[in-house]
Formats: structure tokens, sequence, C-alpha cells
């Protein structure tokens, strides 16, 4: 049973295991003035759970065997029950056999191929399982060693240098060949026997809360996103670690992105104590081994702010390419099989079409190589997901782009149709 005192705020706690689950009110809010935190409770091994905002504070409720956490019309959360452990399970690694040629590649550009495979150290990981997370049950767990990822020397690269006239070309083109070495399987989640693409989706929208109520950059949740689905891409994850994982993630990416990054014990603090300081340290060093320590990836991000500063276009259209290129974070399946660099085209001209009624200037297409219907599929999946974000439950990005800063860019009514024919 996971039980958690909340330092701001009454936060129902919820029993991590059994065929039911059940609610226990933990300790009541202390002072009148306390301030409003987001604080996330256990994604547990019973459901998924439907997020309630309220004055600030987060709310969790399960929901037995319902996917979408939303219970039917007119009942309620599960009873009180009993609590029965499982039995606890053995520790086990198992690899796939490295894939050949494109294996779970995306059906990209012509010629894109993953031909360096990075094989994950199973000597190393094995150990690290049992003495770095100290966990009972075998999750993490490895499923698969074939990340595309290949170590080299390369200098850091500040987002500000991307920007730079003269070697835009050239950095353009090495962050290309970047994207290819350092993306995660498109269906990685087949493999995953506990977690599900709803669960991830959940756990994405909570780090983008956590980015706003840190104040963090938009690129530390780009990273942070990548580094979780590079991980998911070859270690099993059972769901109630899975969001240890995710606050691993986007600690690791504050500390390379961010000039003050939050201390440690935020990131313990804004998951209600699920977690303890020294189970997220040690996520953390199993996070960097199985990355490689490999870091500086491009992001849909950086491609987009190449692409807004080579062209040259509105503020308005620049915050709305923003917030649709955010949107594609939410959904591993379909956008996952989409070069980050596609992403940010088809993002681009969808922001650049509901403002401006333009697709793709010619400028972009000679810079990027990419014409129009090449951009096409992604460009369709995008605009799906911008048509229907306002009804789905997960509302972080959106409520972050009604900011005036963002000139209220979310609230815009997207084209019901695109003249793609």
């Amino acid at each position: 049973m996971h039980c958690n005192n909340s330092k701001s705020g009454v936060v129902l706690a919820t029993v991590a295991r059994g065929p039911d689950a059940c609610q226990i009110p933990t300790r009541a809010q202390v002072g009148q003035d306390a301030p409003q935190r987001t604080v996330l409770g256990l994604l547990t091994e019973n459901g998924q759970y439907r997020r309630t905002c309220g004055q600030g504070i987060t709310t969790i409720r399960c929901f037995s065997g319902s996917e979408n956490a939303f219970p039917p019309a007119g009942k309620k959360a599960l009873p009180d029950c009993k609590v029965q452990e499982p039995p606890k399970q053995g520790f086990d690694i198992y690899m796939d056999e490295l894939e050949q040629g494109n294996g779970d590649s995306c059906s990209g550009r012509e010629g894109t191929a993953f031909e360096d495979v990075y094989e994950v150290d199973t000597s190393t990981l094995k150990s690290d399982l049992h003495f770095l997370l100290d966990f009972d049950t075998v999750s993490p767990m490895l499923v698969d060693s074939s990340l595309h990822s290949q170590p080299e020397d390369i200098s850091d690269l500040d987002t500000d240098v991307i920007n730079v006239t003269e070697y835009a070309e050239e950095i353009h083109q090495y962050l290309r060949e970047a994207e290819i070495r350092h993306r995660p399987k498109a269906h990685y989640m087949r493999k995953q026997p506990d977690i599900t693409e709803g669960m991830r989706t959940i756990l994405v929208d909570w780090l983008v809360e956590v980015g706003e109520e840190y104040k963090l950059r938009a690129e530390t949740l780009y990273l942070a996103v990548n580094f979780l689905d590079r991980f998911l891409s070859c270690m099993s994850v059972l769901r109630g670690k899975l969001q240890l994982v995710g606050t691993a993630a986007i600690l690791l990416a504050s500390k390379y992105e961010e000039i003050y990054p939050p201390e440690v014990d935020e990131f313990v603090y804004i998951t209600d104590d699920t977690y303890t300081k020294r189970q997220l340290l040690r996520m953390e060093h199993l996070l960097l081994k199985v990355l490689a320590f490999d870091l500086m990836v491009p992001t849909t991000n950086q491609f987009l702010l190449q692409y807004l500063r080579r062209q040259g276009v509105c503020i308005r259209t620049e915050n709305l390419a923003k917030y649709v290129a955010e949107l594609s974070l939410l959904e591993a399946d379909p956008f996952l099989k989409y070069l980050p660099s596609l992403i940010a085209a088809a993002a681009f001209c969808l922001a650049n079409y509901t403002v401006n009624k333009h697709f793709w200037p010619e400028t972009l297409a000679a810079f990027t190589g990419y014409s129009l219907s090449e951009i096409v599929p992604c460009l369709s999946e995008l605009h799906k997901a911008f048509l229907g974000i306002p009804h789905r439950p997960q509302q972080a990005i959106r409520e972050k782009y009604k900011a005036s800063k963002y000139l209220h860019v979310s609230l815009m009514e997207p084209p019901a149709v695109l003249p793609l024919q």
C-alpha cells in the first residue's frame, strides 16, 4: 500500500497492488498559508488515473479495469479493500537479438536506415538493477539492447549556437545525422508488459506541469521525454516505477539544460514523496548508464527554432508552432515513427497555414530538403492532435499556451480541414 504525507493540501494515496484499489486520505493541509505545489500520486499497478486539478493540487483517483481512468457513468471509486501482497519475483534480464536493417526504425525518408547499433552492457546492468535501485520487483528490466545510438566525442551545442547564420547549414546537417542515432524505438510499447501508451501520456502531461512549476526551458521538457522514451525502448518498467523514471529523466534534463536546475529534493517533493531521494538518484544513475551518458540529442524544438529563425514569421505563428509541436510529445504513436526534424516541419506548416494560409515556403524546402508531400503524413497526424486536444483529459500543454506571454494561441480555432490534395 502506498500512503504519503502531503506537504500541501489533501492528496489521496492509493493502494498500489491487488485486483481492486482503495483511496486513503493523507495528512490534512498544515497552515492556511501553505504554498500550493504540483504533486502527482503513484501510478499503481491496477490501472491509470484520472487527474483533477483543484487549487493548484493534483489529485489522482484510480478505477479498476479502465485504461482511460474514467469510471462508468453514475459509478464511484471502488470501496475500501484488503491489500494482498504479491509474491516477490526473482531478478531476470533478457535481451532481444540485435535487429538487422531498419527493424523498428521509422518509415521516414528514403535511404534512412540504422546501420550503427549500440549495445547495452548487460553484465553491468544486472548488478545495477539490484544495487542501484534496491527494488524488490524486476522493474526496470532490460527488454531491448538495440538502441540506435553510437557514442562519439561531440562538443556542447547551445540552442543559441544553432541559429548562427554562417554555420546554419552545417549545423542542420549535423543535427539531421544525429537525430537518427538518438531516436527511440517507434513501437517500444509493444514490448512493455505492464505499461501502456495512455500511462506514458499521463506522465508526459505531468512533466509539462513540472516544467511550468519550476519555469524550466522548453528544451528541458523535450530532452526529458527523449530520455524517457530511449530508456523505455530497452528497459521493461512496472507501472509503479514509471513515474520514478520520468522524474529522473526531467531531473537529468534540467541538470543538462538549465543554468540553475531545481534541487533533487524538489523533484522528490513533486512526487508527493512517493519515492525517496536515494531511489531517485539511483534511477538517475541507471538512466545515464542505459543512455551511455549520451545526452546531447537533437529535438523537435531545436529544429523548429532553426526553421523559425530561417524563415522569419510573426510572433503568433511562432508561438502556435511551438504549441502544436509540443502536442506531439503526448502521443508515442504515431509521432515516434517520425524524425524530430519532420515533426518540426509539420508544426511549422500547420501553424503557418492556421495564421497565414500558407504551408511550406520554398526557402525552408531548399534548406531542409523536405518537400510538402514528404511532410503531409506527419502534418495530418499533427492536425488530428490539434483538433482533438480540447477533448483530451490531459490539458497541461493547452493550459500552458493559454497564457498571455504565448498570445493565448491554444485558444485559436484549428482549421477544420487542410487542403492538401
